[in-house]
């Protein structure tokens, strides 16, 4: 099988004129298309990794430091260190392959190749949120449960552990000694199906009306959802609810009960490092002859770390599918 991977093998002859030209609009198509609220990526610390800076990403985490009262002319004995965490992220590759024969390009037209490079988008964009989101089990703290149904004290449960810097349940804390606190702003991020149990617990239970304009039921009253809000709130992102905006993603990996981790917390909680290849591109060609086909390769560098445990939170919740 015999494969053409010189230079000029993708121009002239090899491929003709009108042919470049759709892939050219494929390869701009995925490259410009934007992504949509609630992906991951544009929700958390973006920190790219230069070219020709190494092959990792680094940064320190400083430790919480305390203030101590001290009397004048009293020698002051409350040393302590100044410790620091690093945090390394090392990109790695992702790949979209597809093969595209000469026949199936000779057929193509312009709004083709402009779902094919949405198509390269998307695939890219689930691989992402599907590997950041895997990182929401990993932090310390947890709101929810298995089989818990979304609910507002969910979020405001969230914020108040959060702003309050009482991360530890059961620890005292003492005036100017607890942890760092976080002062938003706050977001939250769960699959559909949790919105859709929220949405039914703010407005009523299975086959529940929506409120009629210019009544607001209990629950809205209480200073979360806006009626209209309420009525169309499947809508990405959804708004500001209970203290925090909200963003659904049906990218988050459910597991076989149902359950799936969430988030809720401040953007520095992780952090997104792709790779910078400064115009060099990220797409790789090469053209199979004995198959009569050209194998694209949409080669893309990232990786992700969890940042600061102190400004997230798992949102463990039921992502049953709605019936009702």
């Amino acid at each position: 099988m015999p494969i053409n991977t010189t230079a000029n093998a993708l121009q002239g002859a090899t491929i003709p004129t009108n042919v470049g030209l759709l892939l050219k609009l494929m390869y701009a198509t995925a490259r410009n298309t934007p992504q949509a609220a609630g992906n991951l990526t544009t929700l958390f610390q973006n920190d790219p990794l230069p070219n020709h800076m190494g092959t990792s990403w680094n940064s320190t985490k400083i430790g919480t430091l305390q203030a101590y009262s001290a009397a004048q002319g009293v020698d002051v004995v409350q040393q302590q260190a100044l410790t620091g965490t690093n945090v390394s992220v090392t990109p790695g590759e992702v790949v979209v392959q597809i093969i595209l024969t000469r026949k199936a390009l000779a057929q193509w037209t312009e709004d083709v190749a402009e779902r094919a490079g949405v198509a390269i988008r998307n695939a890219l964009d689930r691989k992402k949120d599907t590997d950041m989101g895997g990182l929401f089990s990993g932090f310390s703290r947890r709101i929810g449960a298995a089989t818990a149904v979304f609910s507002m004290g969910h979020i405001g449960a969230g914020i108040s552990r959060l702003a309050g810097g009482a991360n530890t349940m059961g620890t005292a804390i003492s005036a100017g000694q607890g942890t760092d606190v976080n002062d938003g702003p706050f977001f939250f991020v769960v699959r559909p199906e949790s919105v859709h149990h929220l949405l039914r617990s703010v407005i009523g239970g299975p086959g529940a009306a929506a409120p009629t304009v210019g009544t607001t039921s209990p629950a809205l009253a209480s200073g979360g959802l806006g009626e209209e809000k309420a009525r169309v709130g499947q809508a990405r992102p959804l708004g500001e609810i209970n203290g925090a905006i909200g963003y659904r993603n049906a990218n988050l990996a459910k597991d076989a009960s149902d359950d799936v981790s969430g988030f809720i917390g401040e953007k520095g909680a992780l952090v997104y490092v792709p790779m910078s290849y400064d115009g060099l591109g990220g797409i790789n060609k090469e053209v199979d002859e004995s198959l009569r086909a050209f194998e694209q390769n949409w080669v893309e560098d990232y990786g992700f770390a969890e940042l600061d445990d102190n400004k997230g939170l798992e949102l463990l919740l039921d992502a049953t599918p709605a019936t009702s």
